[in-house]
């Protein structure tokens, strides 16, 4: 209908509750929830009201700056969220059809303010809800910020805010028009700026649930004066679970976290039985309770009620910390770290909620952290973790591992002007803040820092040899920065899923391919992505043909290329340089196969780009079966890489794993092993 508008609206598609990985595991059963059918008259009025909101967006002018795009979001939010409605049918009551309806006359009446030059929407105290366009998919999502009565933003750098991040337990008719309507014109008491997070739905706020927490806090930060160091992160229920991963992943950037309720582990939580050896390791991504450790870096409380089975995530936390030796004393419902900042609460014969004693106790722990201002520069670290996704400690980062989802920890203090590195583990390459000290002691090793690498680089990095530590010089440290080695790095380290973590464009080919089967298992493989990214990730998967592809593209987005090298010209383009061999006949990926009824999924480094990822024949490794059960399922189902047997229903995983530090095989047979080519990253 208009270019910048959700793109839903030009149609109505049925979403079938199929797909996911051919993997089997135990699935929790599940209901879909009934839906309301709309009559004849009722969807010629919305679809009325819809078309005269999109009309006078239409209108409106398409600024550049920043506060215009969240301006434009926030009048665009509305007329998307009615669209997906219709779209996906997401009526599951007649109340329904009215709440749509007032969400069109808000986007209608915000779009003639919009036109006049205003935006009373953000004025005065009260709940505000609004909108930014995410860089996953260029699609508009929403957030609601509480606005205490009283506030004032006069950009002060000495009166910066403190922000409340809350996000929401599941629910399973949740949409933007629901979400909408919950928050929309609440009044607002004396109190804290409250930010609650949409997360594109129900995903315990994984994947790009997570991009989500973050491009909303940032859209919050273009319009008030946050301070940094006092952002308080709250969850309970699916929201708790994601407290839970948010504030032990990062737990540099949170002045306090709260997490009530939800699941810190996968296995027992799903009932997942035995699940295959690259899925288990692929747990380490997100079981909260492996980076229980993080706790000591962030004061973090977990809550669960007395009666609630959920209550299990706070304990696991606990006991976790319990076996590296940190000690507890409970006083009747209320366990406290004796040698670590740490609150368990129990809420008495409580189920899923909170109890208003637990509510006091928890509240208060929040304003005595932020009234500490938060730790900009903590003296200690001891940070635990599996995967370069999360590397950053406050002044100290993770650059390279040994080997991916293996623990990996550094334990490391300031002592007076030096950095003392106490212990550290499956560390390859690390980097310092050059400004944090003077040096850097590494075992019996010391290392300048101030003065290192000719002073010109924020960090400074060292390299881990069969010598000791090597501190790196300015050369090898841009070097290192550049990645001109085309390692596993910070966000582009896999698996598969990571590449919907950030912008990403699918690639649909338009040649002859090589094998009719293999293609159409490909295509039916982009239209269940296309399908599930829509009805569970509220928003539209770009797809471009391979002959419209530009360097810009190339530049800015992930590809994801569906067909084979006959097919796509992406693939062929890219394949000489990618680590398997494909032909014709023949395909060789951890094993030898025909290629008439195998074909590849994989993701590894562009060579076209290799700041960016390229993905061979895959979407999410999950599908709607997941989506729909337990938030804990959505974990990677292949790693980096697989093979599937292709036939007319489907197919199935003949072989899969994850590729090396070196975006390599980890073959048994050198002979057969294959190894990522690209051009000097330095040259590109």
């Amino acid at each position: 209908m208009f270019e910048h508008l959700a793109r839903p609206c030009r149609v109505l598609l049925v979403i079938a509750l199929l797909g996911g990985t051919e993997q089997a595991i135990a699935q929790p059963t599940f209901k879909e929830p009934a839906r309301y059918a709309l009559t004849v008259a009722e969807r010629q009025t919305l679809e009325a009201r819809l078309d005269e909101c999109g009309k006078q967006i239409a209108e409106l002018p398409r600024g550049q700056a920043p506060e215009r795009n969240d301006a434009m979001a926030d009048v665009v939010v509305y007329h998307k969220a009615a669209a997906w409605a219709l779209l996906l049918g997401e009526f599951y009551t007649k109340k329904d059809v009215n709440a749509t309806l007032a969400v069109l006359d808000q986007g209608i009446n915000r779009a003639k303010q919009l036109a006049r030059g205003e935006r009373p929407w953000l004025e005065g105290a009260g709940s505000k809800t609004l909108g930014y366009y995410s860089k996953v998919d260029q699609s508009v999502q929403p957030y609601a910020l509480i606005v205490p009565e009283g506030f004032k933003a006069d950009g002060n750098p000495e009166s910066r805010l403190r922000l409340d991040v809350v996000l929401h337990g599941r629910g399973n008719t949740l949409n933007e028009v629901r979400f909408l309507q919950t928050h929309d014109g609440k009044s607002a008491k004396p109190g804290e700026l409250t930010l609650h997070v949409f997360g594109r739905g129900n995903n315990a706020y994984r994947w790009a649930g997570e991009t989500d927490v973050f491009e909303a806090i940032e859209a919050v930060k273009r319009r008030y004066p946050i301070d940094d160091r006092k952002i308080v992160l709250r969850g309970f229920s699916m929201g708790g679970a994601g407290a839970w991963h948010l504030g032990l992943h990062h737990p540099s950037l949170w002045s306090s976290v709260e997490a009530g309720a939800g699941f810190s582990e996968t296995k027992t939580y799903a009932k997942l039985g035995a699940i295959p050896d690259d899925q288990a390791k692929a747990l380490h991504i997100y079981d909260a309770v492996d980076y229980a450790a993080n706790a000591f870096n962030v004061p973090t409380a977990g809550y669960g009620g007395e009666d609630d089975p959920q209550r299990q995530a706070s304990i696991n936390i606990q006991e976790s910390l319990q076996t590296l030796g940190y000690a507890f004393k409970t006083e009747g419902l209320v366990t406290r770290g004796s040698d670590l900042d740490f609150l368990r609460l129990i809420g008495a014969k409580m189920g899923h909620a909170v109890d208003p004693a637990s509510a006091k106790i928890l509240a208060a722990f929040h304003d005595e952290h932020v009234s500490k201002g938060g730790v900009v520069r903590p003296k200690r670290i001891r940070f635990v973790t599996y995967t370069l996704k999360y590397n950053r400690p406050a002044w100290l980062t993770i650059e390279q591992l040994n080997e991916h989802y293996r623990r990996t920890s550094v334990d490391a203090e300031i002592v007076g002007k030096r950095v003392v590195v106490h212990a550290i583990e499956n560390v390859a390459v690390l980097s310092v803040d050059r400004h944090v000290a003077e040096s850097i002691q590494l075992g019996d090793q010391e290392f300048p820092l101030e003065s290192a690498g000719k002073g010109l680089l924020p960090n400074v990095y060292f390299r881990h040899t069969d010598e000791g530590w090597q501190q790196l010089d300015h050369d090898n440290s841009r070097r290192l920065e550049l990645n001109a080695d085309h390692l596993k790095r910070h966000n582009l380290q896999g698996p598969i899923d990571d590449a919907f973590t950030g912008s990403f464009l699918c690639v649909r080919g338009t040649g002859k391919p090589w094998n009719p089967l293999v293609q159409s298992w490909a295509d039916d493989r982009l239209q269940a992505f296309t399908d599930d990214w829509r009805h569970w990730m509220r928003g539209e998967a770009g797809i471009k043909d391979d002959s419209q592809i530009t360097e810009q593209d190339i530049e800015n987005h992930h590809l994801i290329l569906f067909g084979d090298p006959g097919s796509n010209l992406l693939i062929a383009r890219v394949l000489d340089n990618l680590p398997l061999r494909w032909t014709r006949t023949d395909l060789e990926l951890a094993g030898a196969f025909r290629s008439g009824d195998h074909a590849p999924v994989l993701i590894a480094p562009n060579p076209l780009n290799p700041r960016r990822y390229v993905v061979i024949n895959s979407g999410h490794t999950f599908g709607a079966r997941e989506f729909a059960g337990t938030n804990a399922l959505l974990y990677p189902h292949l790693g980096d890489y697989a093979v599937f047997h292709v036939d007319r229903s489907g197919g199935e995983v003949k072989t899969s794993g994850f590729f090396s530090e070196k975006w390599g095989l980890k073959a048994k047979n050198p002979a057969t092993q294959a190894s990522l080519r690209q051009p000097d990253i330095l040259d590109h």
